[in-house]
């Protein structure tokens, strides 16, 4: 899988706290640093996301993008 941006950061689900519309997604990246992404419920569910996932962190000036295979 290849992005344009550059700035990626590979890590693991580490816990997902589903809300009613969103989810925050709190990912373990080389370290010992957490980071949290907030997602909809919907591309939880389309991107498969669990815990345990590995995944890349897309960091755009305002947001972090998930990506996974």
């Amino acid at each position: 899988m290849k992005f344009s941006t550059g700035n990626q950061i590979k890590g693991k689900i580490m816990e997902i706290r589903k809300g009613a519309v969103t989810a925050i997604v709190y990912v373990a990246i080389p370290g010992d640093t957490m980071l949290e992404a907030s997602v909809t419920i919907a591309s939880l569910e389309t991107l498969g996301l669990y815990e345990g996932k590995s995944v890349v962190l897309m960091v755009n000036p305002g947001d972090i993008i998930i990506g996974c295979e």
